[in-house]
């Protein structure tokens, strides 16, 4: 899809308005893909303040490789996708970033038991947890954490927070009614960061944008959100990640945190779904818990869960797949599994 110089420049204000304003001496982090949009912040903010980029080889795995550079030379701005953070957990006491002052994620949500594990490797660091998909121009709403304090988390979930300033969101239910306070739908966008839409596909144009009865264009992400009492966004998950067993709905991403609970924040777990023609099937994957009966884990669910939300099957990987994003690779998760 076209995103505009205008777009980017509209992002760049932005940012800048959140209070993220970068300096000639900041040593800033670079690890993701060209073709990946969080590329463009990671290097473009850096060269407008003059400050100096540190990339990751595409030789080098990638969590070892950011660690290092962290390590090394102190960074002190970085960007990175939650997955990254999850897998760095076990290396959590050897690193010491006391230079860091700006400690962004975004990419996927965030886990608030990773975020709390991480407060403590940069304790002078602004750290926000940002949202935001391509189509608004890399991220377009903005949740600073509150080191050490209870931030406002959904499932297990860091809260998106508000819209950056120049963007306009809305949280509209299955007829395109708005939403009240706490009630969850389709997180749109609007905005000068806004694309003007996909390249000769006026099919799919038309099913992602609409307009608003104040003439505004909006995006339809599909992300399940609600606004809370102070108007920050609660992220639960993607629509597809809502789902029906039984003619019950289902949020896996409520299977998902009570399993991490379990756990007590230090494995990462996927739910799925599988229809094989008799209807919809929860499946649970479990990362670094290789060879594990799942008895145990399995009684934990049924203690705190009502029977059609327990998954029918449990799996351990030793390591979860990433695609080229560096986020978690549900989509082979599911393959795998299934």
């Amino acid at each position: 899809m076209p995103i505009s110089r205008g777009n980017v420049a509209a992002f760049v204000d932005s940012v800048g308005k959140l209070g993220i304003t970068l300096k000639p001496e900041d040593r800033c982090l670079q690890m993701f893909d060209l073709t990946f949009d969080l590329s463009v912040q990671s290097y473009l903010l850096p060269l407008l303040a003059g400050a100096c980029v540190y990339t990751v080889s595409f030789k080098e795995i990638k969590y070892q490789a950011v660690f290092a550079l962290l390590d090394e030379y102190h960074l002190t701005a970085a960007l990175m996708v939650p997955s990254v953070i999850h897998s760095l957990r076990p290396y959590m006491e050897e690193i010491s970033i006391p230079e860091m002052r700006y400690s962004l994620f975004c990419g996927e949500a965030l886990n608030i038991d990773d975020a709390k594990a991480w407060y403590k490797c940069v304790p002078n660091a602004s750290v926000w947890n940002l949202y935001g998909p391509t189509e608004c121009t890399i991220y377009c709403t903005a949740y600073r954490m509150r080191v050490f304090c209870a931030d406002k988390q959904t499932n297990g979930n860091v809260c998106i927070g508000k819209a950056m300033p120049g963007v306009k969101t809305m949280v509209i239910d299955d007829k395109g009614i708005p939403c009240t306070t706490g009630t969850k739908g389709e997180l749109c966008l609007a905005g000068a960061q806004l694309t003007q839409g996909y390249w000769n596909d006026e099919k799919k144009n038309k099913e992602a944008f609409f307009v608003a009865d104040d003439g505004t264009r909006y995006y339809r992400t599909g992300d399940i959100c609600a606004c809370d009492a102070l108007g920050d966004i609660e992220y639960y998950g993607r629509k597809d990640s809502q789902v029906k067993v039984n003619g019950y709905r289902v949020e896996l991403s409520e299977i998902e945190c009570v399993a991490r609970n379990y756990y007590n924040g230090k494995k990462a777990v996927v739910a799925v779904v599988t229809d094989r023609g008799s209807g919809n099937t929860i499946k649970m994957a479990v990362e670094q818990a290789e060879g594990n009966s799942g008895f145990e884990l399995k009684s934990f669910l049924q203690s705190k869960l009502p029977p059609y939300m327990i998954p029918r099957e449990i799996h351990f990987l030793k390591k979860f797949p990433q695609n080229t994003n560096n986020k978690i690779d549900r989509k082979l998760i599911k393959e795998i599994i299934g």
